[in-house]
């Protein structure tokens, strides 16, 4: 089940957000071509991901595998990403995404010896999701559909969305609007199943500040309600009339409406000399859970003759802690104390490290394959919380890219 922490890490319902929503920085939403940049920058400015070139029919396979430090979480993610003209002002983009998730992850209690108690989780995550794009004069309307669905959870997601360009196509204004329908199971005996609603509303526009520079920006805002609790978390809960030290878990218990505002911009250069492009990113959150967030990201696209594009990735966030996040709290025996509580480390304050490489190699005009490594290390700064809580992990990516 997925928690969308700033700066945390998705265990489970991984990336239907991302790829369908408006979670994460480059939303699918705000997913309009950069206008005229694509004749001036590199075929690499464009590798954030999946999109690798604008108005191309393609399909991509990925493969990733993530696995944690000290045998903890393992995901193995296998990804197809398709898009094709249908007409001369339609295209239509879909992907199919199939994860396998297995592991033990911190249930936000401790053991007499000091170390995380966790929770034994094995799941199959099946996400899809359809985009409708079409041209009408200066406009490009996106319209999508996806759903995920595991054991544990079930989303459903729409989002529409449109890309002005002006200024002789040096600039695209973009607007969104999306909102998913998702069905949790939660942790009562017996099980229910619990409604959460997410709506999440995008402005941004990218500039061509001149041939080799282009700067993007979009706010976000949006609003989550019903069941948000994490079904698999538990507060360290410390009775009164039991010995010091001895705890018991109680069910994580969060606010049932959840604000947010992301700010987001970037910048990319493409450098002459070095055929090569620098891409420099910073956000920021803010939630009404009280976490605040900066990340900080930067990517080098570098040709190395003309069939190989190296990228060296690097990316720091940092938050605070939730209002309500609690390493352990005391008071009277009860399974059930008054308030709001967590003890779930993604909550707390923290940051992470991701950086690692990725190589594209261009076989010919039509075929590349791809072929990346990152490192993921997560770190808690307020020196109360376990640091065996926080993951490390290695992230392995593969796959190809077929264009006609």
């Amino acid at each position: 089940m997925v928690l969308d922490v700033e700066g945390g890490i998705y265990y489970k319902q991984m990336t239907s957000k991302i790829k369908s929503g408006m979670a994460g920085n480059n939303s699918r939403l705000f997913s309009g071509t950069l206008g005229p940049a694509r004749l001036f920058l590199p075929m690499s400015l464009a590798f954030g991901g999946w999109q690798m070139a604008s108005a191309e029919n393609q399909i991509d396979y990925r493969y990733e595998y993530y696995k944690e430090d000290n045998s903890r979480m393992t995901i193995n993610t296998h990804s197809i990403y398709f898009e094709q003209q249908i007409l001369d002002y339609v295209t239509a983009k879909g992907e199919l995404t199939y994860d396998g998730i297995s592991g033990a992850t911190p249930n936000g209690t401790i053991n007499s010896s000091g170390m995380p108690n966790t929770s034994h989780m094995i799941d199959i995550r099946r996400a899809e999701n359809l985009e409708v794009d079409t041209q009408l004069g200066h406009h490009l309307l996106a319209s999508t559909f996806s759903h995920s669905l595991e054991s544990d959870y079930e989303s459903y997601g729409v989002s529409e969305s449109d890309a002005i360009d002006f200024n002789d196509k040096n600039t695209t204004l973009q607007f969104g609007l999306s909102h998913n329908f998702d069905s949790v199971l939660d942790n009562s005996s017996p099980r229910i199943w619990r409604d959460k609603q997410s709506t999440e509303g995008i402005i941004g526009i990218s500039q061509l500040l001149s041939p080799k520079t282009i700067l993007t920006g979009n706010i976000t805002v949006g609003n989550d309600s019903g069941y948000l609790n994490d079904p698999y978390r538990f507060a360290a809960y410390y009775p009164n009339i039991f010995p010091p030290g001895v705890d018991i878990g109680v069910p994580d218990k969060r606010p049932s409406h959840r604000n947010k505002e992301v700010a987001y911009t970037s910048l990319t250069y493409f450098v002459t000399p070095a055929n090569a492009s620098i891409e420099g990113s910073y956000r920021f959150f803010h939630d009404s859970y009280g976490v605040f967030s900066h990340t900080l990201e930067l990517t080098w696209h570098q040709w190395l003759g003309s069939h190989l594009i190296v990228e060296p990735r690097f990316r720091f966030s940092e938050q605070s802690s939730a209002d309500f996040y609690t390493a352990g709290f005391s008071g009277p025996f009860t399974t059930d104390p008054a308030g709001m509580y967590s003890s779930d480390y993604r909550l707390s304050e923290l940051y992470t490290l991701d950086y690692g490489l990725q190589a594209t190699f261009v076989i010919d005009k039509n075929t590349r394959i791809i072929a990346g490594y990152h490192r993921f290390e997560m770190r808690g700064l307020d020196n109360v919380t376990s640091p065996a809580m926080y993951p490390k992990a290695n992230v392995i990516t593969i796959g190809f890219t077929i264009l006609w």
